[in-house]
C-alpha cells in the first residue's frame, strides 16, 4: 500500500512534448479559444491541484512551453524526460520523479477538458492506497502514486514501453463515475480532423 501524503492534496502532472506524428505538429501548442492547449490545461490543474508541473520531453522544449504559458509560466514546474525517445512513459516518470510524493493527477496534453466531478470520485478512492486509479481505458487522466516511478523506471531501463505492461504490474483501482458529460471529457485531439471536429463543435 502507498504512504498518503496529505488528507487529499495532489499535484498536478501534465505530459507534453511528445511528437505528435499523427497530428503533424504540437498538440500542446494547437490554439483553442485563442489560446494554445497547453495554457488551457495548465490553468484548469492550477485550480484543481496543488502545484503544477510540465512534462517537456525535450530539454530544448522548455522555453517553447514557457512562452505559451503567458502569466502562468512561473507558477508551474517543468521538467525533461531523463529516458529520453521512450515515448508517454519517459515523460511519467521524469514527472513523478520529480514530484517525489504523493498522488499526482497525469493529464495527456491532447485532452482539452478537466472534469472537476470525474477528479473528485478519483480522490475519492485515495485511502485504498493504490498505485493507480483510473477509468477504464484512461490510463493519462487518472492518479499515480509518485512512488511508482521506480516501477516505471525498470520498465524503461529494459526498453519494455507498454503502457499497459506497467498498469499490470502495478495495482490499480477502475472507477466508473457517472458524471455530467463525461464522454466530453475523453476527448483525445491526435488528427487533424479530430482537431477540426471539436473547434466545430464547441465554436
Amino acid at each position: 500500500m502507498r504512504v498518503l501524503m496529505g488528507e487529499r492534496h495532489i499535484q498536478g502532472l501534465l505530459l507534453a512534448g511528445g511528437q505528435s506524428t499523427r497530428m503533424g505538429t504540437d498538440k500542446a501548442l494547437l490554439d483553442i479559444g485563442g489560446k494554445p492547449l497547453v495554457y488551457r490545461l495548465a490553468k484548469q490543474l492550477v485550480h484543481l491541484t496543488d502545484h503544477v508541473t510540465v512534462s517537456v520531453g525535450r530539454p530544448e522544449r522548455e522555453a517553447i512551453y514557457r512562452a505559451s504559458l503567458g502569466e502562468l509560466a512561473d507558477t508551474v514546474s517543468y521538467i525533461s524526460d531523463i529516458y529520453p525517445a521512450s515515448g508517454p512513459l519517459s515523460g511519467l516518470h521524469a514527472g513523478l520523479s520529480a514530484i517525489g510524493s504523493g498522488y499526482v493527477f497525469v493529464m495527456a496534453c491532447d485532452m482539452p477538458r478537466v472534469s472537476e466531478e470525474l477528479l473528485a470520485a478519483l480522490k475519492a478512492q485515495m485511502a485504498q492506497g493504490a498505485d493507480v486509479i483510473h477509468v477504464k481505458g484512461q490510463p493519462f487522466h487518472a492518479l499515480y502514486h509518485a512512488g511508482t516511478a521506480s516501477e516505471i523506471k525498470a520498465l524503461l531501463e529494459k526498453r519494455d514501453l507498454r503502457l499497459m505492461g506497467l498498469l499490470n504490474g502495478l495495482r490499480t483501482i477502475v472507477v466508473d463515475p457517472q458524471v455530467p458529460n463525461q464522454m466530453a471529457t475523453f476527448i483525445n485531439l491526435n488528427t487533424p480532423a479530430e482537431y477540426i471536429k471539436y473547434i466545430a463543435d464547441n465554436s
